[in-house]
């Protein structure tokens, strides 16, 4: 199975020696192109950034995305796209070598001239290069890139993947007046929006007459593991909410997969407020869709959050083992705040733990700065509050 460590990282800065000369091509403007972000859902989302600005750059070209079944949903109703090139349920890293073969025999047969890869994989770059895509344009971390006819490696302060994935744009020709106006994209069929609002009013009693709030408590599954350290507890979420539901008299909304019904269950028990519970009811579509109208979403480092983000819904992401600077969603909008353990807490000699992350008082101190809303939006709801006594 191909597997990624340092021999196969030593291995893969020898064979990029070959590629040297073809590196010397002169560049040309992408006609068919292809995506390859195979997995996860947030890492999928922090690469729409980049699609929006090749798209913007070069609105003659067809662009075509290839990853994971589990990762389809982020992109499956993103207007930029053609098609989406199914690369299985699993991880890449699980496959055969003879599974790779047929996933490279399938590229090959769509005659692909530009290959984009916003991911260090040396194992991408030897597919793209194998599929016989031309140019090939990607990051070059640690020599992984071996293969890339444009390696890109990023300067040291560009941490963040939706920066990074924007450099292929830039190394593709895309101005930047272009690459710094594009975020995230996320949207959700008008049909979702129509029967997200019937939801709201049927089922929350909600007529915007009160901040709405999502709560995504869950997270931290995906084909390359379980990642149950990045859930925030849920008796935080529990005080959070709370405090949230009594200070603001908000709607209070729970989300998350259909594996985390317990989990969810547990924090609407211990929630002093009334909620509502969609836990495994809705997609990303319809989360999308709430979003869209909703004042404040709070959830872990998970996709859903990076699709929250991209509606341009308020969104507070609360970090533990992981490194906001790193994977925290993408937008040029300001509608994003972190809340971080800080790297104090990623002691290589000891295992993570929340006993000494982020208290529940220092998110509702953000969201408290989050909610304050303009003069206009108060004289609205004002009105609707008349309008229904």
């Amino acid at each position: 199975m191909p597997q990624e460590n340092i021999l196969t990282m030593a291995a893969a800065r020898l064979a990029g020696i070959p590629y040297a000369l073809s590196r010397r091509r002169p560049l040309h403007e992408p006609h068919k192109a292809l995506i390859l972000q195979t997995c996860c859902l947030s890492q999928v989302m922090l690469a729409t950034p980049m699609l929006a600005a090749l798209s913007e750059a070069f609105p003659k070209a067809r662009f075509d995305w290839a990853l994971s079944s589990w990762a389809r949903p982020a992109v499956a109703s993103n207007k930029r796209l053609t098609e989406l090139v199914d690369m299985g349920e699993t991880d890449l890293a699980d496959r055969s070598w003879r599974q790779i073969g047929q996933l490279v025999l399938q590229l090959r047969a769509e005659r692909y001239d530009t290959a984009f890869i916003p991911s260090g994989s040396a194992l991408l770059s030897y597919i793209a290069w194998q599929a016989g895509i031309h140019q090939r344009i990607g990051l070059n971390i640690h020599g992984r890139g071996f293969a890339h006819t444009v390696p890109v490696t990023p300067p040291a302060g560009v941490t963040d993947r939706g920066s990074q994935g924007l450099l292929l744009a830039e190394a593709a020709g895309v101005d930047r007046a272009i690459t710094t106006s594009v975020s995230m994209e996320f949207t959700p069929p008008d049909s979702v929006r129509t029967a997200a609002t019937r939801r709201l009013i049927e089922e929350v009693d909600w007529l915007g007459d009160a901040p709405l709030i999502i709560l995504h408590p869950g997270g931290g599954c995906n084909p390359r593991g379980e990642r149950p350290l990045v859930r925030w507890p849920e008796e935080r979420f529990a005080l959070l909410g709370s405090y949230l539901a009594h200070a603001y008299r908000a709607r209070l909304i729970l989300l998350g997969a259909e594996d985390e019904r317990a989990l969810v269950q547990d924090l609407a028990g211990m929630l002093a407020a009334k909620t509502t519970n969609y836990c495994g009811r809705l997609g990303l579509n319809e989360l999308a869709a709430f979003c869209e109208v909703a004042d404040l979403y709070v959830g872990n480092d998970t996709g859903p959050s990076h699709v929250a983000a991209a509606t341009g819904c308020r969104t507070l992401v609360i970090y533990g083992p992981t490194d906001p600077a790193i994977s925290q969603p993408y937008t040029t909008m300001g509608n994003v705040r972190t809340v971080w353990s800080g790297p104090g807490q990623l002691d290589v000699d000891r295992p993570f733990s929340w006993d000494a992350g982020v208290t529940a008082e220092e998110v509702i101190k953000v969201a408290n700065e989050m909610l304050q809303m303009p003069a206009e939006r108060q004289k609205t709801m004002a009105i609707l509050s008349r309008s229904r006594g």
